[in-house]
């Protein structure tokens, strides 16, 4: 690793270690405002879930519903790491821009057992094939860059990203 990339990773764990939004908004690149952005969040919402305000929740639903459908797939962030909010990042995402992922992952809700079962445990083939085309779907980004997403809804929505909820 570089000294320089040494060094921007160092100032945005200090910009996410701080909450620093003045250098948060200064980064350059949409990824690295994105990652800064997310620690934050998670930071916030670790130490209180009810300390994000609406537009700092709507970003970060979406922040980690992406990182389930790189990672592992959609299917963990609805049925594992918060289902509580499955209905909710289909309006987040719409609130960010994201038109075409809330859409397939308004399907896939539509697939997941009203009893809150695990998905496999009662679903059939045609509807097994289904779900991982939606997951390949949403994790083809059809919104296009989902940092580029983040970082526009951020912007537009500044006053409220500074906030405290």
């Amino acid at each position: 690793m570089t000294e320089e990339i040494e060094n921007e990773m160092k100032n945005r764990d200090k910009i996410a270690k701080e909450e620093d939004f003045d250098g948060l908004f200064s980064l350059a690149h949409n990824s690295y405002f994105s990652t800064t952005l997310y620690d934050i969040l998670v930071n916030r919402h670790n130490k209180d879930p009810h300390s994000l305000n609406p537009v700092q929740f709507n970003l970060f639903l979406c922040m980690h519903l992406e990182n389930a459908g790189q990672a592992d797939g959609v299917l963990a962030f609805l049925q594992e790491w918060f289902p509580e909010h499955k209905e909710q990042v289909v309006v987040s995402l719409k609130e960010i821009g994201a038109t075409k992922s809330s859409e397939l992952i308004k399907q896939v809700n539509k697939l997941l057992p009203l009893d809150n079962e695990w998905f496999y445990k009662s679903a059939d083939e045609k509807n097994i094939v289904i779900l991982h085309k939606l997951d390949n779907e949403f994790s083809s980004y059809p919104d296009g860059m989902m940092c580029d997403l983040y970082r526009k809804y951020a912007d537009e929505n500044k006053s409220e990203i500074l906030r405290k909820s």
